[in-house]
């Protein structure tokens, strides 16, 4: 299991939101490198980054801070990038800059042709977000919502070679209220591919409960708000991921 800290940026700022809303956004550093740094430094085997300002958009807006954490990256240590990613020149901008994996969310759920071409071309690097509120696809910065029967999407998607699929519940992301458990079992039911999950984690009983599902596809949690907060102690929480994984996945 992939313990994944999170970094939300924003005007090259680093920043968490309460439910998606960029007009609720709190700062916690005015330098990303800083706190890049700091996950670092848990020897942890991936990082998730997410242009805020690039999904809104569609085009990569926080260039400066990418590129002053990239160049400062462990060689073990594997960084999945995301946010207004929508054409093969932005994907083939950030391999050559060094990040492992594409996160891609509109483009790819609008256009199931641009995602079987992506998948082909960089195999094992594309990865799908899927952000969800009320059974719904939200796009575009989770601004609007994609008009299509959730479950048979999830369906389809299966077909496709990705890396992994990020599941958030919007609903719960920010929040610090605890994953919903129900929400994230009918979703999973759907999806056979490895999956990672986001959005609510508050406590080391949110991420036990997780496991207690015993979802053999489940790869990684990715954990915002409940690490800037102190609420999940990351030392504490590595310590006891390997007992979790030997117990309850193998």
């Amino acid at each position: 299991m992939l313990i994944i800290p999170a970094i939300d940026l924003k005007n090259n700022n680093c920043v968490r939101l309460k439910k998606g809303d960029l007009n609720k956004s709190t700062i916690f550093s005015k330098n990303p490198f800083i706190i890049f740094n700091k996950w670092l430094n848990y020897n942890l085997n991936r990082i998730h980054i997410v242009d805020l300002d690039g999904a809104i958009h569609g085009k990569p807006k926080n260039l400066l801070s990418l590129k002053n954490i990239i160049k400062y990256k462990y060689e073990n240590t594997k960084i999945q990038i995301g946010g207004g990613i929508r054409n093969m020149e932005v994907i083939e901008y950030y391999l050559d800059l060094g990040f492992s994996y594409i996160i891609l969310g509109t483009k790819a759920i609008t256009d199931l042709d641009f995602l079987q071409n992506v998948c082909k071309k960089y195999e094992e690097k594309i990865i799908l977000s899927l952000d969800i509120r009320n059974l719904k696809l939200a796009i575009e910065g989770w601004k609007n919502y994609y008009n299509i029967n959730l479950f048979k999407f999830l369906k389809e998607i299966n077909n496709y070679p990705l890396e992994s699929i990020i599941y958030t519940d919007i609903n719960r992301d920010g929040t610090l209220k605890g994953l919903d458990i129900n929400k994230f079992k009918k979703i999973s039911e759907y999806i056979n591919k490895p999956l990672i999950v986001s959005g609510g984690f508050a406590s080391l009983k949110d991420i036990k409960n997780l496991f207690i599902l015993q979802k053999k596809n489940l790869i990684g949690i990715i954990l915002g708000s409940s690490i800037y907060k102190g609420k999940i102690n990351l030392k504490i929480l590595i310590n006891k991921i390997n007992y979790l994984n030997k117990y309850y996945i193998s």
